[in-house]
């Protein structure tokens, strides 16, 4: 019998207004001049930097990632291009039960953007396993571990205290699917990137 279990990672641009305040929450504000993805690490699976010195994250006292920061948190983005960061952070298995699949899913929310607008954003935001973008479209979406080209997962599993790499892409060519703008909107929105993991037992 699979077992499926959801956490939220946030995600965000700009600066958060907040720390990590539980696996279901955080606070962050965005525009289109700097991009600061916000972590909220879940208790079944942990978040490293897959890079050391860690690149395009930022880490806590005790080295798991906080925040994905593409352009070094400061200059952002490129508008009208797509901008991936392939294998900047681990997912390690932090149970004692195999992980058989790993899904991901994003989803913008705001008081004061429109629905289109926060579904422009939901499509310009894509996982990567290395260089291959995947749907993230949750269950329905890609599985990292079969997408994968790590040899840790080469039989689709992924064992306690085992880790797979993923990266991020930002879609900002509204000529090429799944993109549909070629800037982030300014304003403020939080963007969660929701994680689903399927385990046995």
């Amino acid at each position: 019998m699979h077992r499926r279990r959801q956490f939220l990672v946030a995600v965000g641009s700009a600066v958060a207004t907040g720390g990590v305040v539980g696996l279901s929450a955080s606070s962050s504000v965005a525009s289109s001049t700097n991009a600061d993805f916000r972590i909220v690490a879940p208790q079944l699976i942990t978040l490293t930097p897959t890079n050391d010195p860690p690149i395009h994250v930022r880490t806590n006292d005790d080295g798991y990632v906080t925040a994905i920061t593409p352009g070094g948190g400061e200059r952002g983005v490129n508008g009208h291009a797509i901008t991936r960061f392939e294998d900047i952070v681990d997912i390690t298995n932090a149970t004692t039960a195999d992980l058989t699949g790993i899904y991901f899913e994003f989803e913008a929310t705001s008081d004061t953007l429109d629905d289109g607008t926060l579904a422009d954003i939901e499509a310009a935001l894509v996982v990567t396993a290395g260089s291959e973008p995947l749907a993230t479209t949750g269950e329905s979406g890609d599985d990292l571990l079969a997408a994968s080209d790590d040899p840790t997962v080469a039989d689709g599993v992924l064992g306690p205290g085992e880790s797979v790499p993923f990266g991020v892409q930002v879609n900002l060519i509204p000529e090429t699917a799944p993109g549909t703008i070629s800037s982030l909107p300014s304003g403020e929105y939080d963007v969660r990137l929701r994680v689903i993991t399927e385990r046995d037992g």
